[in-house]
């Protein structure tokens, strides 16, 4: 029995309850996602909304042939194309063109659309989205003037995501005009040495005179960045613009042999995050990219160290402050089954197969099945416990449970293949994946 498949397809049962039909196409409700006392995102948004929502209907038709699941998947593209086209404003995001909240996430899901259906509206939104991003690039050479994956470093991954797939002017040197943006931002600390600071807390709310030490918000993630930036220029100067981003995971650690951080610096509570936005899930990304272009032995061993820095919290089968009642991809559970398939495909070490098996378990046992559905209960708000809700999206719900319950049945079948977003370093098939050590 394909448990995980039908999981998967069960989840996006759920989902699609909440499908609103209208004229202009598909989108979903997703007004009870969150009752924080902030505004939430946009219901197109990659992160809780029809974006993130339409990968997992690819990923589903991909594995199944469901004809069902293209056709929803395209009606939901057509929303899209429509609010770019005549509803642009968005109701919240890290910026206006952010890959998670805004219109590069967007776009890049209209391409992955256009890739499989052939489409042309999709390809032209996506050439005009795109377009939009070089021209309202600012003389500084970002955006919002925030480095973290969240904002313009997420922007600046799409743009890298589409070189040698779309021939438009400017997009090469908006790269490396951003990558010139990076080279200012490094920081330099007594006590932390060199790093990076990926979003002004303030956005958030606080806390006031701390930096995130994670990937999407953090240091980690503006030197994967920096990575892939290089990778597209060959200017050895973004390289070297990583220099001491390894050291100071090591100094900072608060985990020996592992490399675990406190969620913020300067650290008071010790709050250590477990997964991709925050935490080991997110961090271990960059050592893994930096290996792979370079090959030196210690950024494999600090690879390690990170993915150890899960067991550490005894993650997932135990909860704690910085791993509480989430099973999501961003902060929670399918964050991290995420990884362990990764890591799986690069070393094809059966213990990290074991333990992304453990994972699927735990999480299919963790959700709420009623009707022929499955949904996940979660306090997304970490400081508000007893607010518990059961979010749509990709980040921060079902359709990111379920999509990576969807891989996990392909990597049990072997037959794994699966789109990677723009910060995902691992390997998109199981043969890819053979020349990783």
């Amino acid at each position: 029995m394909k448990k995980y498949l039908q999981g998967a397809e069960q989840a996006f049962k759920y989902i699609d309850q909440y499908k609103i039909e209208s004229n202009e196409g598909i989108y979903w409700d997703i007004t009870n996602a969150f009752q924080g006392g902030w505004k939430y995102y946009d219901e197109i948004s990659l992160y809780a909304g029809s974006s993130g929502i339409i990968k997992l209907l690819l990923g589903l038709y991909e594995t199944t042939t469901k004809d069902e699941y293209l056709k929803i998947a395209t009606q939901a593209g057509n929303y899209l194309v429509y609010r770019w086209s005549q509803r642009r404003n968005l109701k919240k995001a890290f910026s206006k063109y952010a890959f998670t909240t805004g219109y590069a996430g967007v776009a890049y899901i209209l391409n992955e659309l256009y890739e499989l259906t052939k489409e042309k509206r999709f390809k032209e939104i996506v050439t005009q989205i795109t377009n939009e991003i070089i021209k309202e690039q600012n003389k500084e050479g970002c955006w919002s003037g925030q480095s973290g994956i969240v904002a313009d470093s997420g922007t600046v991954l799409f743009l890298i995501s589409l070189v040698g797939k779309y021939e438009l002017p400017g997009l090469n040197s908006a790269i490396r005009r951003y990558g010139e943006f990076l080279l200012t931002q490094q920081k330099h600390d007594p006590v932390y040495g060199n790093y990076f600071i990926g979003l002004d807390l303030k956005y958030v709310g606080g806390p006031i005179g701390k930096f995130n030490t994670g990937f999407p918000l953090g240091p980690s993630g503006v030197a994967y960045t920096l990575l892939k930036i290089y990778q597209i220029t060959d200017d050895s100067r973004f390289l070297r613009a990583t220099d001491g981003i390894k050291e100071f995971y090591e100094k900072m650690t608060v985990a020996g042999d592992a490399i675990l951080l406190p969620h913020y610096l300067p650290d008071d509570n010790h709050m250590c995050y477990a997964g991709y936005c925050g935490g080991p899930v997110g961090v271990s990304r960059y050592f893994f990219e930096y290996y792979k272009i370079t090959k030196q032995k210690d950024y494999l061993k600090d690879f390690y160290k990170a993915i150890n820095g899960l067991s550490v919290l005894h993650v997932p089968e135990e909860r704690s402050s910085g791993f509480w009642n989430t099973d999501n991809y961003c902060c929670g559970t399918a964050g991290v089954l995420q990884l362990y398939i990764g890591v799986f495909l690069a070393t094809k070490n059966q213990n990290y197969f074991q333990k992304a098996k453990a994972t699927a378990d735990i999480l299919l046992n963790r959700a709420i099945k009623k009707d022929g559905t499955f949904k996940w209960l979660q306090a997304f708000e970490r400081k508000n416990p007893d607010v518990l809700t059961a979010a749509l999206g990709y980040y921060d719900g079902t359709a990111g449970i379920a999509a990576s319950l969807l891989q996990f049945q392909q990597l049990v079948d072997q037959t794994f293949k699966y789109h990677r977003l723009v910060d995902d370093p691992y390997a998109e098939s199981q043969e890819i994946g053979d020349n990783f050590l």
